[in-house]
């Protein structure tokens, strides 16, 4: 018999994918990944895929990447509970551990009979769920369990992201709910090389190609005075700069300081001055046509994506939820 667990939460960046890598990682047996709905899609050979199912095919070295999070969630168009459940059933053959992972959001599907309380009763999985520490995750976290107890729902507990302190865990077991565990801040995990950015948006990269490889390890919008942007530029390090091709003395306050890159929104070209001072110290400079806020929500994604290749992360990730969690509590 296969054993199952359906990681759930109730909101954006709560650890569900760190979580699914770091029991993968940790299991004895041969585990197998199911993530119904496509999210946070990538092209791969031409294909929309799901960036933690083309994660999860590699980790565990799983074929056909796409059948793992093969739909789409459309409230108006909705795909049937059956087939959801279809697609779970051809990726579990031979696995002796079942991961599947839910939406981002509480109600995701819930008007179309297909939310994650839906999916974890037709497949016949035990409930996990990851909650960030904010109060309205927390908050939220009572919502989740009380659904879970009127529709008969098995839920074992939470695994609390990022959880520095005992606060938290302590507030929840108060008042009855279980915690099993918490996801430790890695920091480590929350950065990304600069090439990456010109693999998520459409893009050119002006100048500074020879700092491509750069680490970057916060985001910043350029969209304030020259001078108030300077304060909060020296207290960032290897920072990502988005900002408008016209705006010359933001980016050179930018290259005054620790920047990683600056990424040029508009298709508005920056001034010579500034590409030529980029190349001098190997800044690179990105010129995009997507607006600001679509650049801001693309580098989101990128410092939640954990890369197939990055075995340092994974292996961060490996030891974290080893020690974090009480893993006894959900095989």
């Amino acid at each position: 018999m296969t054993r199952k667990v359906y990681l759930a939460s109730v909101g954006t960046r709560s650890g569900k994918s760190v979580l699914s890598l770091g029991l993968a990682m940790n299991y004895p047996g041969k585990v197998g990944f199911y993530k119904p709905f496509r999210e946070s899609i990538v092209v791969k050979d031409g294909q929309p895929m799901d960036q933690d199912a083309i994660l999860m095919a590699s980790v565990l070295q799983l074929p056909a990447a796409e059948k793992l999070s093969p739909f789409v969630y459309d409230m108006y168009d909705p795909i049937p509970i059956d087939h959801i459940v279809k697609g779970y059933d051809e990726v579990r053959e031979g696995k002796e551990f079942m991961i599947v992972e839910g939406s981002r959001n509480l109600a995701n599907g819930y008007s179309c009979g297909i939310s994650s309380f839906d999916i974890a009763k037709a497949v016949d999985a035990p409930i996990v769920l990851v909650s960030s520490t904010t109060q309205q995750s927390l908050e939220s976290a009572f919502l989740f369990k009380e659904i879970c107890e009127k529709r008969g729902l098995e839920l074992k507990g939470v695994v609390i992201n990022r959880c520095e302190g005992s606060k938290e865990r302590d507030f929840l077991e108060s008042k009855g709910m279980t915690v099993i565990g918490g996801i430790p801040d890695i920091p480590q995990i929350s950065t990304f090389h600069v090439i990456e950015i010109t693999e998520m948006i459409p893009s050119k990269v002006l100048a500074g190609r020879a700092g491509l490889n750069k680490i970057v390890e916060d985001v910043l919008v350029g969209a304030m005075s020259p001078q108030v942007a300077m304060r909060y530029m020296r207290r960032s390090k290897q920072k990502a700069v988005i900002t408008g091709g016209d705006r010359t003395e933001i980016m050179l306050a930018a290259l005054s300081t620790n920047t990683s890159c600056i990424v040029v929104t508009g298709g508005i070209t920056p001034s010579r001055m500034v590409t030529s001072r980029a190349d001098e110290i190997g800044v690179p400079i990105i010129m995009t046509e997507e607006d600001t806020l679509t650049v801001v929500e693309a580098l989101e994604h990128l410092i939640a994506r954990i890369n197939p290749d990055d075995k340092e992360k994974i292996e961060l990730i490996t030891r974290g939820i080893r020690k974090g969690v009480d893993l006894d509590l959900i095989w």
